[in-house]
């Protein structure tokens, strides 16, 4: 399977980069090895494949229940390493899949916002409380990470780049028990780097 996943990667990686002229930048933040949870802003429906395109490592995605709704579709997002959530609820065991994700030393990607953001310029939006509850539950660092294009939206053979931040340490977090003010604390902390890093990259791209 994984080398059927690295094949797929390889055929795709090409066909993108010629639509979406793609880079990364800060790969080496990408830990070598240990469970991680990568949380990135979401503009586009194009954001999962850019970082799976560009990450060292293979991501697992939490994805929005609806995709999994066509077994031919649920079939293939499963196969690239997505598992659904019903959004709008409190979903435990999408939650317990994500922390299960973490224990077992891979990388657990969410897009922290929840959905794609409104904001007409891709500016990332209001952060949803996930990211920190799985951080929580695991005691895992994070690694943020922006998704920016030049237009602040994807358009035909223009730049995008995926920016991997630095490492968020658990022990910076300091997270004492699992509480509102706890969470809050979290995904503002998750949220202000992303969006740091959205900004440096937005007027990189002018």
């Amino acid at each position: 399977m994984d080398f059927l996943f690295k094949v797929l990667v390889s055929i795709v990686y090409v066909i993108v980069k010629i639509f979406f002229p793609f880079k990364a930048k800060g790969k080496e933040n990408i830990p070598e090895n240990g469970g991680i949870i990568l949380c990135s802003n979401h503009i586009s429906l194009l954001d999962p494949a850019f970082i799976i395109l560009t990450s060292k490592r293979r991501v697992y995605f939490m994805a929005k229940n609806e995709l999994f709704k066509n077994r031919i579709a649920a079939a293939f997002f499963r196969f690239c390493g997505a598992f659904p959530v019903d959004r709008g609820k409190n979903d435990s065991s999408a939650i317990d899949n994500a922390k299960q994700l973490v224990i077992d030393g891979k990388i657990f990607g969410i897009f922290v916002e929840g959905t794609r953001t409104k904001n007409p310029d891709g500016s990332p939006g209001k952060p949803k409380s996930g990211a920190a509850v799985v951080a929580a539950s695991t005691g895992s660092d994070i690694l943020p990470v922006a998704v920016t294009y030049k237009y602040g939206r994807p358009r035909l053979f223009s730049r995008a780049v995926v920016n991997y931040g630095k490492v968020i340490k658990a022990e910076e977090i300091q997270i004492n028990e699992i509480k509102p003010s706890e969470i809050k604390k979290v995904k503002t902390r998750i949220m202000d780097d992303i969006t740091s890093l959205w900004e440096e990259e937005t007027r990189c791209l002018k």
